[in-house]
């Protein structure tokens, strides 16, 4: 098996820490990395190689004109979540990229929502073991009353910092 990366790393070190610091800590430090994040004030409430949950208040900034969270809120959970746990398993050398993000809307939101994504095993070997390539992500986004408002498919890509250098 390849060595973890540097955000795996980071996820480990925290892992001793009651859950609502590692979570506040792991918020604030991606916050920083992905500035879009902390603005939305996205939480992480897990972060492994294999999942990460990621909620997000329905708070006035990220809502709608009817109260809601905002559609680009939803869909920035749902991205975020993938994100992640695609960046989770990729080599210091890679970047992560979403090539597609498709969302439905099914229906009204309630509350606050929160998005999970998974890799199966053979996903995480294929990022840890190739140089570049690209895989759908599984995210399920759920709102406050259990029922998913929206269905997404992420289609994320990751290739070496090198090549985007070189462009």
């Amino acid at each position: 098996m390849t060595r973890p990366n540097k955000l795996h790393k980071l996820v480990n070190a925290t892992s001793k820490l009651p859950k609502g610091i590692q979570s506040r800590l792991l918020s604030q430090a991606f916050g920083r990395v992905v500035p879009m994040v902390g603005t939305a004030k996205i939480r992480y409430q897990h972060v492994s190689s294999e999942r990460v949950e990621v909620s997000i208040a329905n708070h006035k900034a990220m809502q709608n004109h009817i109260g809601q969270l905002h559609a680009c809120a939803m869909a920035l959970i749902a991205e975020t979540a993938t994100g992640f746990v695609t960046a989770m398993n990729v080599p210091d050398s890679a970047i992560v990229l979403v090539k597609t993000l498709k969302v439905d809307f099914k229906r009204p939101s309630k509350g606050a929502m929160l998005a999970i994504a998974t890799l199966t095993a053979e996903q995480q070997e294929q990022m840890r073991t190739s140089d570049k390539g690209e895989t759908l992500v599984q995210v399920q986004v759920t709102d406050e009353s259990g029922e998913a408002p929206i269905q997404c498919e992420m289609l994320w890509a990751w290739v070496s910092k090198a090549t985007l250098k070189n462009k």
